[in-house]
């Protein structure tokens, strides 16, 4: 029997979303580390490892930004088998988001919409956990965004140096004028202008575009630049009424066919760049399947809320015997 699916998650979906996100995530911040580590006891195999910009990591299954956007919780999911965790979005100043209700389940797709618009406790709260995390700071990316170059870059200054890079947001479909910083000009900007501030590497999240071909440019843009990926992409934009603001970002299962055919498209524009490819990721066979078709590493959530906390162990074990089968 699966606990987490016949007793845990009807708990936790009985409750409004953000509350039940809220008891998990104080529970776990609460919790001292060696709990998860003694509960999920994950197993490391050099046939699950890859490398980004000469950092090696333990597994491609990373945690995407949005569960963790305060620094509370990555070193449990690092326990729980995710090679690496995305903190954030991390905003200079704290931030209410949106008004709710902000976010849906919709539990026969297993997918989520949310219009939360980075609500966070700000720079100064987040970089005081991050620092107290030195042991584990190479396997956190920190994600950054502002409607401003300035806010973006105050941001890779301040932390710079307490993670192994930084993932700038430019994508997300529920904050007003983001989308003005989706273009060659300001992403060469922002390369630039990061580049003088550090050399910690540096991942673009770009939007889904139905038009694959528009990733020709902005891509082109970022190769130019040494230790510089991208993040392929973002929740599919989606119009629904029972959000308060009327809009949001569309996430889970149903995407990933999407999220296969952008990765495609890129990986054979571009055949070095790193792809951190995310959106509707559920099992190791999708894991390999992108990994197959050029990814350099995943990232996931949905899944995690819907298949529950053992599900990074679970993709790991079953990866491993695939690629095992592979090899023979």
């Amino acid at each position: 029997m699966n606990i987490y699916k016949s007793i845990i998650r009807p708990l936790l979906f009985s409750l409004p979303p953000e509350m039940s996100h809220s008891i998990v995530e104080n529970l776990l911040f609460y919790s001292p580390s060696n709990v998860t580590k003694t509960l999920f006891r994950n197993q490391v195999n050099s046939l699950l490892e890859i490398e980004i910009f000469g950092q090696k990591f333990s597994s491609p299954v990373g945690l995407a930004a949005g569960l963790d956007k305060n620094c509370k919780t990555s070193q449990h999911y690092l326990n729980m088998g995710f090679g690496f965790s995305v903190v954030g979005t991390v905003m200079k100043h704290p931030r209410l988001g949106n008004k709710k209700p902000r976010l849906l389940r919709l539990n026969n797709e297993e997918a989520l919409i949310n219009s939360l618009a980075f609500p966070s406790e700000g720079s100064g709260i987040i970089f005081n956990r991050i620092n107290k995390l030195q042991s584990i700071k190479n396997k956190l990316i920190v994600s950054v965004s502002g409607i401003l170059e300035d806010e973006i870059l105050y941001n890779v200054e301040y932390f710079k140096g307490q993670c192994f890079g930084f993932e700038i947001n430019i994508s997300s479909p529920n904050t007003n004028d983001l989308s003005l910083l989706v273009n060659q000009v300001s992403i060469k900007s922002l390369s630039e202008k990061v580049r003088r501030i550090t050399d910690d590497p540096i991942f673009f999240k770009l939007p889904r575009f139905e038009d694959l071909n528009l990733y020709r440019d902005l891509v082109g843009t970022m190769e130019s630049f040494p230790k510089v990926g991208v993040v392929l992409t973002n929740s599919l934009p989606v119009d629904d009424k029972r959000l308060k603001v009327g809009r949001g970002g569309k996430s889970g299962r149903p995407l990933f066919e999407d999220t296969l055919n952008i990765l495609r498209a890129v990986r054979k524009e571009f055949p070095e760049i790193p792809i951190i490819s995310c959106g509707g990721i559920n099992s190791a066979e999708d894991v390999f399947t992108l990994l197959e078709s050029g990814a350099t590493a995943i990232q996931l959530y949905t899944s995690l809320i819907f298949n529950g906390p053992f599900i990074a162990n679970t993709i790991n074990s079953k990866l491993l015997s695939i690629i095992k089968t592979v090899k023979e």
